[in-house]
């Protein structure tokens, strides 16, 4: 079945997003068009082959986040529906996606529009990626640690990615202090705030790679969390057994009115 294998989804986008830039530096250092030193990731792809690669890869990289994003707002709405109680997950993990959506679109403009030709896009659009990444990291991991499955390492797993949530905002945060310490220069003449220091190019690149190992914290927890589908109860279907079922709730009967079947004594199970 193709849920077995949603675990690679996250795998797939941490590899892809590590042999992009890979490439990309590969492919500008073997042209020559590095600077002299540490570069942006948006350095190091600065003129062709390596910025068409560089745009092309990261759309890719784009996309497939757009998928791990779905999955994990599916797993959580999946875990949750089946209590009631506590559909303010469902709710934060909606509002979250959203959030994380909003980021990838703003990564999208920061490609897309490249500094060399419409700088003040790129430089608005890469802040603005990296407050939502931050809220979305944070928000991702206080959610899933509701999550208990006896298959998953809840505390250990809480803590690895408490760890890389925490060092992604540090990077993140150092990376921000560059822009409100340099202030900004939308001229097209001047470059980026953050090419003024080395050490933003340094904080950038941990970000990203913190990024792509949070990213693996998924795939274990897609890997191993067991997942319940409801169950469909057909009258008069070839596996039908009304005798299995009789023990747990009424089968709906014509003189049931919608009150009846809403109530929680009455409730008919509701799986696949």
């Amino acid at each position: 079945m193709a849920i077995d294998f949603v675990w690679l989804c996250p795998v797939v986008t941490a590899v892809y997003s590590v042999l992009c830039v890979t490439i990309c530096f590969a492919l500008s250092a073997y042209y020559k068009q590095l600077p002299p030193r540490m570069p942006l990731l948006s350095e190091i792809a600065t003129s062709p082959p390596a910025s068409s690669v560089y745009a092309m890869m990261t759309n890719h990289i784009t996309f497939l986040a757009t998928i791990w994003l779905y999955l994990k707002h599916r797993e959580i709405v999946s875990y949750f529906s089946y209590n009631h109680k506590n559909s303010w997950q469902r709710k934060v993990s909606f509002a979250n996606s959203c959030i994380g959506l909003m980021g990838l679109a703003f990564l999208q403009l920061s490609v897309n529009f490249p500094k060399r030709k419409v700088p003040y896009v790129q430089v608005c659009s890469n802040m603005m990626l990296l407050i939502c990444s931050v809220v979305y990291v944070w928000v991702h991991t206080t959610l899933s640690s509701f999550i208990i499955d006896r298959n998953i390492a809840r505390t250990k797993l809480f803590l690895v990615r408490t760890s890389l949530a925490a060092a992604f905002t540090s990077c993140c945060g150092s990376v921000l202090k560059v822009f409100t310490m340099r202030g900004h220069n939308f001229d097209r003449t001047t470059p980026s705030p953050l090419d003024y220091s080395s050490s933003g190019a340094v904080y950038e690149w941990g970000a990203y790679f913190f990024m792509c190992l949070f990213l693996l914290t998924d795939a274990y927890e897609f890997r191993n969390l067991i997942f319940r589908a409801p169950k469909l109860v057909i009258p008069g279907a070839p596996l039908y057994n009304a005798e299995r079922l009789r023990s747990h709730s009424p089968l709906p009967s014509p003189s049931l009115s919608f009150a009846d079947l809403t109530n929680s004594e009455a409730r008919v199970p509701l799986v696949l």
